[in-house]
């Protein structure tokens, strides 16, 4: 799949024939392209080849790119008139802090439905426009659809390509907080579809907030906000990871870079938090604890930055919380179930005796069978083969209701659960983040 080049795509004539009039235009796909020369051929065709029985229209925005890029969209502007509707900038606005999806995509993107597709991925089902479009049809309350991707990385060209964002075996719908904590990993953001109203209140957000780094983690969170996502349960789209001029090839590059980003991220989750009335408190505490731990990686401390000092202080209060919650676990005569087998359960493993732990849980039925330093992987439905054993949260995000259903299956009573995150997210939730610290 790596080096897959698409088909040509039909003429314009033979696309707009299969447009039934009385559906009219229904969806604005958004693509912002930069020296993308390489791969822009692949996210065009694989838009203009979609099968649609209703008008979409294709809205691409180069930032002045130094390479071939700008040649091909007027190429392709030129055969689609009608579809492709280009803005070739001869400044890179970009460096000009000007953010060209804020500025001059989503502005213009007014049909019902927004799409979106960067320069360097593209779609891979011809029917991907038209499922999603359906989909939201049938469920007029959901303002976001979204499917599976296949990353391919381009860093690391020994790296298999993975199915990511795969949220679920079937068609579903994915609650809000689901899409909030990402619990099954990165949404692909060429798989995302959202209504023109949820558009316009993240527009609005984005507008208002000129620290953020990213937009696409918005998107999600407006489109998904308060009755969930609809997800379609097949891989629709490639994502490019890590192409030279990617996002995340410059997080991984740039520590300080990085830092911002974790900053923004925890300063827009107390926004966020503010803007639904606190409706969400506990998750956005999650997420900025989350941000906090990720902020002060060992493996890629920040460099000084305005407020980093203050954070710093914040961090290790945090860090001797959940130092003090696993030195109880150790002291205390249980045995123990680690419900997840990321990072959380490495910290776990580092303090608890292992002959206190008897089994990892992987929520996700991923790796059952499997051995993670020494002990069991075992699924949640798993765990009452392990009578008599206390179950350990190691995750931030994991979801409380459930775990608990989860243990209260496997006879284990609520007393005998252990978030080993919950005193670090009081100490938060007491101690508000004061809002300089997030100055960068």
């Amino acid at each position: 799949m790596r080096y897959e080049t698409l088909a040509e795509s039909p003429s314009e004539a033979e696309i707009i024939a299969r447009w039934r009039p009385e559906r009219g235009n229904l969806v604005s796909v958004c693509m912002l392209a930069y020296n993308h020369a390489s791969y822009i051929r692949d996210a065009l065709n694989s838009i203009l080849n979609q099968k649609t029985d209703f008008g979409f229209e294709i809205l691409v925005h180069d930032d002045a790119s130094q390479d071939a890029t700008p040649e091909i969209i007027k190429e392709y502007a030129a055969r689609y008139p009608m579809i492709v509707k280009p803005i070739l900038q001869t400044v890179n606005q970009h460096s000009q802090g000007v953010y060209p999806s804020v500025n001059f995509n989503y502005p213009r993107a007014k049909l019902p439905f927004v799409a979106m597709c960067e320069g360097d991925d593209y779609w891979s089902d011809e029917n991907k426009l038209q499922l999603q479009v359906d989909g939201l049809l049938a469920h007029p309350e959901i303002n976001l659809s979204f499917h599976s991707a296949v990353r391919v990385n381009y860093e690391t060209l020994e790296d298999e390509d993975k199915v990511y964002g795969d949220y679920s075996i079937n068609d579903a719908i994915i609650p809000f907080t689901d899409i909030l904590h990402r619990v099954r990993g990165w949404i692909p953001f060429a798989s995302c579809m959202i209504r023109q109203s949820a558009k316009v209140r993240f527009l609005d957000f984005l507008k208002s907030k000129p620290y953020l780094t990213v937009g696409e983690i918005y998107f999600q969170i407006f489109g998904a906000l308060s009755a969930g996502a609809f997800f379609l349960a097949k891989p629709m789209s490639v994502y490019r990871f890590r192409t030279e001029q990617s996002w995340t090839r410059k997080a991984g590059c740039d520590p300080s870079f990085k830092a911002r980003h974790e900053i923004a991220m925890m300063r827009s989750y107390v926004d966020l938090d503010q803007l639904t009335e606190k409706a969400y408190h506990y998750e956005f505490l999650v997420l900025i604890l989350q941000r906090l731990l990720w902020l002060f990686n060992p493996e890629a401390p920040p460099r000084t930055l305005p407020g980093i000092n203050l954070l710093d202080a914040i961090h290790a209060v945090c860090q001797q919380q959940i130092g003090q919650a696993l030195t109880r676990l150790q002291q205390a005569p249980a045995r123990y179930i680690v419900f997840g087998c990321a990072s959380g359960c490495w910290r776990v493993l580092q303090t608890v005796s292992p002959d206190k732990v008897v089994a990892i849980v992987d929520r996700d039925n991923r790796l059952n069978g499997g051995i993670c330093e020494g002990k069991p992987l075992i699924g949640p439905k798993e765990m009452v083969r392990y009578p008599d054993c206390e179950l350990v949260v190691s995750t931030i995000t994991a979801n409380r209701r459930e775990v608990t259903r989860f243990a209260e299956a496997a006879g284990i009573s609520a007393e005998d659960i252990h978030f080993i995150f919950d005193d670090a997210l009081h100490f938060l939730d007491t101690h508000p983040i004061p809002l300089e610290a997030f100055s960068t």
